[in-house]
């Protein structure tokens, strides 16, 4: 099986899994909610060599074991890879070696790993979620390889697979999607926010007006950028504001009124961010608009003790004033 054969396979069953699991298309996809929907039972625990292991059902499966030491992005990748060798009937499998950067491009797939990895992009990020996540990032196309790592963040997806992703999509060219992986996530945070040079594991996301009522799922050492004069009300414990930092200058939207006045504030997450939340981001003019914080979930042991699904505090309208 070549790779087109199983983009095509997997472009297939994806929204047919979508569909029969109950999974919204038109946003950040809950790969974790879609193995509890599917019945599969899923656990993580450290694993030395071991990216996830799918069990069959003609092994007593079906179940995931997952490696809780990879970063929550990494995770899931590895969740929707093994839901696509449980949809596709592979039967058990052990996989060692995803390619989740992209950087192995010499890499010997066989028939099963390309279709599950196919299956993977197609789930994670169905052109709904990503026209969706356009918006958030106040565009309706990507023209940045900074875009990129945006609609990344929305998606919950590595920059490498969101970059390959967009050109199946044919949201850009095929020169562009050879040339955009080769920039280092690190080197993009950089051009966004110079000071994340200092914070290698650290993500960025810019709260333009555009991320109204928008969801986002953060980790420790992750940074929201307000647009310039702009302030959070009724900031939560565990969300701690950080000094003023420059907005990017060639951001897409809500950038400052005065050329001189660039800085902006930013929250940092921290450990002790613990509850979902709703904050509110109160512009200069006095405008406000709301976006909701999913906590950091530590993924360890069986799922049933994840606490995927905490509630968002949801502030009053006297709180928006």
């Amino acid at each position: 099986m070549n790779w087109q054969t199983a983009n095509a396979t997997a472009m297939l069953r994806a929204p047919q899994v979508h569909r029969d699991l109950g999974i919204d298309r038109s946003g950040y996809v809950d790969v974790f909610a879609a193995l509890r929907a599917a019945g599969i039972e899923c656990m993580a625990q450290n694993l030395s060599k071991l990216f996830g292991f799918y069990v069959g059902p003609d092994d007593d499966g079906p179940a995931v074991l997952l490696n809780a030491s990879l970063d929550e992005v990494n995770l899931r990748h590895t969740a929707a890879h093994e839901l696509g060798h449980h949809v596709f009937g592979h039967g058990s499998r052990a996989d060692t070696e995803l390619d989740i950067a992209g950087l192995q491009p010499q890499r010997q797939w066989t028939a099963v790993e390309k279709q599950a990895e196919s299956f993977a992009a197609w789930f994670l990020m169905p052109l709904p979620a990503v026209d969706a996540a356009l918006q958030r990032i106040g565009t309706d196309q990507v023209r940045q390889p900074e875009q990129a790592y945006e609609l990344a963040r929305w998606l919950g997806t590595s920059y490498a697979g969101t970059v390959r992703h967009l050109r199946r999509l044919k949201k850009i060219s095929a020169r562009v999607a050879t040339s955009w992986p080769q920039v280092a996530p690190q080197r993009l945070r950089a051009r966004i926010h110079r000071a994340t040079l200092q914070r290698p594991k650290s993500h960025l996301f810019l709260l333009r007006p555009s991320a109204r009522n928008g969801l986002l799922h953060v980790a420790v050492g992750d940074l929201l950028l307000l647009p310039p004069g702009a302030r959070a009300a009724d900031v939560p414990e565990g969300l701690v504001a950080v000094e003023s930092v420059e907005w990017p200058s060639d951001s897409t939207s809500a950038g400052p009124t005065d050329p001189d006045d660039t800085a902006c504030a930013a929250l940092e997450v921290t450990e002790q961010f613990r509850r979902s939340c709703e904050i509110v981001i109160v512009l200069a003019d006095a405008d406000s608009y709301p976006v909701s914080v999913m906590a950091p979930v530590r993924r360890r042991g069986a799922d049933v003790a994840w606490g995927t699904g905490a509630d968002v505090e949801t502030p009053t309208s006297a709180d928006r004033d």
